[in-house]
């Protein structure tokens, strides 16, 4: 995850691209990346890696932003809404 996700450059870098399929470089950074706070983009490092003490460490704010372009990635790569979403963020 902190490593670009088009080109492989060591990071962390502070751009996520759905298109590009996560963590982005400036050099491969797409017109419509995010720009997530940089503990978002830890947090999801943490995930993917199994860090669950730095996950569970995270603030609620990085967790919904996380959220955010997680769900965004998914409806972005299934071509599809996920209109169940919703009601899995309310539980």
């Amino acid at each position: 995850m902190t490593d670009c996700s088009r080109c492989e450059a060591p990071g962390p870098h502070k751009y996520f691209s759905l298109v590009g399929g996560g963590s982005v470089c400036l050099d491969c950074r797409p017109s419509a990346s995010a720009t997530p706070a940089p503990e978002t983009l830890e947090l999801m490092a943490a995930l993917l890696s199994g860090n669950w003490q730095l996950a569970d460490a995270s603030e609620n704010r990085n967790r919904r932003e996380a959220s955010g372009l997680v769900a965004a990635y998914l409806q972005w790569h299934i071509e599809r809404e996920l209109r169940s979403l919703p009601m899995v963020e309310r539980s």
